[in-house]
């Protein structure tokens, strides 16, 4: 079962991998479909805020412009705004852009397409237009601008380009944000803009109907088996699948943008990703046992992991930003600690634990590297914390899985041993017999059904004739065959479901349900009998036999277990002063 559970997740995670990256297309297609701006623009890198579209479209500023080239496009904290500058190339846009067509001529619509690598911190966005007559329409979207109730549903931000942009002349486009963010820039046509965002949707649906999976799951195991860990995953499962609703604009698709919301809800659960990641760590691990000093460490980052979610209430979005990147990458470090060190102690689960961490890590950093533009944004780094999630995902089930038959293996080993000590605490290590403590925890059960059934019972107490003398002549390790010997006697001479234990000293006792005392004293006899011949024996020259006194008595209605084994006791002990080697029944 647990192999087919690895496999369908196996594949859904690689369908959900391949729908989330984008397809490769041809280079006919690109050309006809896709132009990156990056190719054909001027760029103004780290302009004046204060900036104005009069100011900087005149002839005079001009040369503040310079060709993209291999320069990243992004906007942030020490660059808050930049400008691109670019003319559509129409013979580029296929049938109907020629200069001089008319718009219904035209079969292919366009669109001006900014894809941030962190979709709800791109403050402002902003394309302007020139107009025939002079100056520039101005259109505008970003995460500090409240979407537009008619705006389509997407993940990013696009312009349907206004006729106008398609007259030949300079179009400027303005972006500004407070928040380190990458970006690609490309004239799109609507179907493969489409196509592109419904492949994402599709594929992101298969990974939060996974993390919803699992969530479900896991509440399944907790109310199951009642592990915490289970409910630390759960945490953890929720965190993660809004944080990426909110990081892969998700939250914009479907609610649009809200100004300043969406920034606060992306730090809370980047804040609650970590602390609860650290907390399942920390639990399924047991941390605690392995390394206290670590436990220590990992407790005081998922309190920092909080302090982010903080913040991020608190409005201050660069505090939490600096944390979340250090925190994770500190987190990502003590985690692989945790796990190499519980693998080295033996703890197996810590194996497929690594697993997920090493791989959510690798997605992290190239996520993190395309953040801070060492890498390019394109399908594979904007979904890489994605794709390395959705594998996490994966393994920390199978971890979960694996830990839960540790456990129980585990719990069966610990109740095996319970057992076995269980077992010696009731046992006699010297005859192998029942002792003291059994036969006053199970003898009043038996009576007790006894007297609830109606059913006979019937007690013999015996105890060896003369045995401190035999101790005292032939010393304690002949003493101890003869009390074996008595011990194979009882047994050889009565049921299975009789139950023979040691009193005390050389006193034993024997309770045996469903039988009248008469046939007990029958029993006695025959037990009395074969001891006598079954202690027969040759020590040093001289010769030895034992014989034992006997006592029978037979449960009665207003019997409790001390008057039943005084009734037996004092019939052995009239034995005894009959001339002893003798049975006597009351």
């Amino acid at each position: 079962m647990v192999t087919k559970y690895k496999a369908l997740l196996s594949l859904l995670f690689f369908v959900a991998i391949v729908c989330m990256c984008p397809q490769r297309i041809t280079s006919q297609e690109k050309i006809s479909s896709i132009i990156d701006l990056a190719h054909i623009s001027d760029y103004y890198f780290d302009a004046d805020p204060a900036l104005e579209i009069d100011e900087v479209s005149a002839p005079e500023f001009s040369s503040h412009f310079s060709p993209v080239g291999g320069r990243p496009i992004w906007a942030g904290k020490h660059a808050p705004a930049s400008w691109l500058r670019f003319t559509i190339p129409l013979d580029r846009l296929g049938p109907g852009y020629g200069l001089g067509s008319k718009a219904e001529d035209r079969t292919i619509q366009w669109l001006l397409l900014v894809k941030p690598s962190f979709s709800i911190i791109l403050d402002h966005v902003e394309l302007y237009v020139p107009r025939p007559e002079g100056g520039f329409d101005r259109f505008a979207l970003g995460a500090r601008v409240k979407s537009d109730p008619t705006e389509p549903p997407s993940r990013y931000y696009f312009f349907t380009l206004p006729p106008e942009a398609f007259r030949g002349e300079p179009c400027y486009l303005r972006i500004a944000s407070t928040t380190d963010v990458l970006m690609n820039i490309a004239l799109v046509t609507a179907i493969s803009f489409y196509k592109e965002q419904a492949r994402s949707f599709f594929g992101y649906g298969l990974l939060f109907g996974i993390i919803v999976a699992m969530i479900v799951y896991s509440i399944f195991l907790l109310l199951s088996f009642h592990y915490s860990s289970y409910l630390y995953f759960i945490f953890h499962n929720v965190a993660i699948g809004l944080w990426i609703f909110y990081l892969q604009g998700f939250a914009k698709a479907f609610f649009g943008t809200r100004p300043g919301f969406d920034q606060m809800m992306l730090w809370i659960w980047v804040g609650q990703f970590i602390t609860w990641s650290i907390v399942f760590t920390i639990s399924f691990l047991d941390i605690r046992r392995g390394s206290k000093p670590l436990f220590y460490v990992l407790a005081t980052v998922a309190v920092l992991g909080s302090l982010i979610s903080v913040a991020a209430i608190a409005g201050l979005d660069d505090v939490a930003f600096v944390l979340s990147h250090y925190l994770g990458i500190i987190a990502a470090v003590l985690v692989t600690i945790a796990a190499v060190l519980r693998i080295k102690q033996g703890y197996s689960p810590a194996r497929y634990y690594l697993v997920a961490w090493f791989i959510l890590v690798v997605g992290g950093l190239v996520f993190a590297l395309m953040g801070l533009k060492v890498l390019p944004v394109n399908g594979v780094t904007t979904n890489a914390m994605s794709i390395g999630i959705a594998f996490e995902s994966m393994f920390l089930a199978i971890a979960l899985a694996d830990r839960f038959k540790y456990l129980e293996v585990e719990k069966k080993h610990l109740e095996a041993a319970q057992s076995h000590f269980r077992e010696l605490s009731l046992t006699d290590s010297l005859t192998g017999l029942r002792n003291r403590r059994y036969l006053m925890m199970e003898l009043p059960k038996a009576m007790k059904h006894a007297h609830q059934h109606g059913e006979l019972l019937s007690v013999i107490m015996l105890d060896i004739d003369d045995f401190k003398s035999i101790n005292d002549s032939f010393g304690h390790e002949v003493g101890d065959d003869i009390l074996v010997s008595l011990a194979h006697s009882i047994r050889t001479c009565t049921r299975e479901t009789d139950s023979v234990c040691l009193y005390g000293g050389d006193e034993m006792v024997v309770y045996m349900p469903k039988v009248e005392k008469q046939d007990a004293l029958r029993i006695a006899e025959r037990i009395r009998t074969h001891f006598e011949t079954e202690s027969l024996r040759v020590i040093n020259g001289e010769s030895l036999g034992a014989t034992i006194s006997v006592g029978v008595a037979g449960l009665e209605a207003e019997d409790t277990i001390d008057t039943l084994l005084s009734r037996a006791d004092a019939a052995m002990y009239k034995a005894k002063r009959r001339g002893k080697n003798c049975s006597v029944v009351v």
